[in-house]
């Protein structure tokens, strides 16, 4: 194909533009080797970019009054305000997620109880009112039987007169129910 090269060819021409453009610059190739004593300096000026950093943003607004975050202060002097960046998160968003599954379980657990507690209180009340109303009906039936000796009734064979004995048996059964409901 003629006007392509080879990718070996294209690497070539690439290092030589570039040795060619670093010997006009005056930067000679064997300078980017420094030695050791020099990596000191620039290893303590990357350590020192984060506290750096952690002084503040520089914030101003441009001429359409858009808000600019800078490192910097403002060309030409400016007025800028020193923003202090967010603090880091108190816990990592494991331990976060974890708590907050915590606190669901919790929550459940609360509205479990809450319902039982409800479910038991409803049970409580039927069940006292159904006390209150036997307790109502023995006195009652009591008031009755302790009546007219020859009053009629309505037992399982229809209605009639009860006997004595039989008088006696329902009124001893009745002051049970008021004795075990009636309180």
């Amino acid at each position: 194909m003629p006007g392509s090269l080879e990718p070996a060819k294209v690497l070539i021409l690439r290092i030589k533009v570039n040795t060619v453009a670093a010997e006009n610059l005056g930067i000679c190739l064997k300078d980017l080797n420094m030695p050791p004593r020099h990596l000191l300096p620039l290893l303590a000026l990357f350590c020192s970019l984060p506290v750096l950093a952690a002084k503040g943003y520089h914030l101003w607004y441009d001429k359409d009054g858009k808000a600019v975050y800078s490192q910097f202060a403002p060309a030409g002097g400016g007025e800028s305000e020193i923003v202090k960046p967010p603090p880091p998160p108190a816990e990592s968003p494991e331990e976060a997620r974890g708590r907050l599954q915590q606190r669901l379980q919790k929550f459940e657990d609360n509205r479990e109880d809450e319902e039982l507690a409800a479910e038991k209180t409803a049970a409580a009340d039927t069940e006292a009112s159904q006390k209150r109303q036997r307790c109502e009906a023995a006195r009652k039936n009591l008031s009755l039987l302790n009546g007219r000796p020859r009053q009629l009734f309505q037992t399982s064979d229809g209605i009639r007169r009860l006997t004595d004995e039989e008088r006696q048996a329902r009124r001893a059964e009745m002051q049970k129910i008021i004795d075990t409901d009636c309180k």
